[in-house]
């Protein structure tokens, strides 16, 4: 597709390309984060590079707003999987190893409800899983990578938007 066939809305915008795929196709990703089942349909529904910048999206907000006990915590944690997917996709392993390694630390088998997260994660300070080490290394990545994730998912959703589908 070329770029004159786009909807004028899709190309000109203020906000980040990742924030406006979110902006675009995300609520109904939002409204079913703690339902399993539902999840799973509305994302599964969506084209690939759609739900990879929604789920990338989703987890950088969360782990530089409050680590991955926050990501874990919250709604967005079920969105993991597919964290690890999109981040792949977008080039970014190393990005995608922490997030990984994030996720076993809740055991062999991701629990995807809220509350069960929520009980192995436990409060901050609590003497739960402690994400110390991979929020340092998420972050130290950013630090040192210049933003790399930012600058991968933003290209990555730019080329979604345009409908070009990886």
């Amino acid at each position: 597709m070329s770029d004159d066939a786009l909807p004028i809305e899709l190309l000109n915008s203020d906000i980040p390309p990742s924030a406006r795929v979110v902006e675009l196709w995300g609520d109904p990703v939002l409204e079913v984060l703690d339902e399993p089942s539902e999840y799973h349909a509305v994302i599964s529904a969506m084209p690939v590079a759609i739900k990879n910048v929604i789920c990338v999206e989703l987890l950088h907000w969360q782990v530089l707003n409050g680590g991955f006990r926050q990501y874990f915590y919250n709604s967005y944690g079920i969105t993991a999987e597919g964290a690890v997917q999109g981040l792949s996709a977008m080039g970014l392993e190393k990005h995608a190893e922490l997030t990984r390694q994030a996720c076993v630390l809740l055991g062999k088998d991701f629990p995807e409800g809220r509350a069960t997260r929520m009980e192995l994660v436990g409060e901050i300070g609590s003497a739960c899983i402690d994400f110390d080490a991979l929020d340092d290394a998420f972050y130290a990545l950013e630090e040192h990578n210049q933003n790399s994730l930012v600058a991968a998912l933003d290209a990555y959703a730019t080329a979604a938007l345009k409908g070009q589908w990886q």
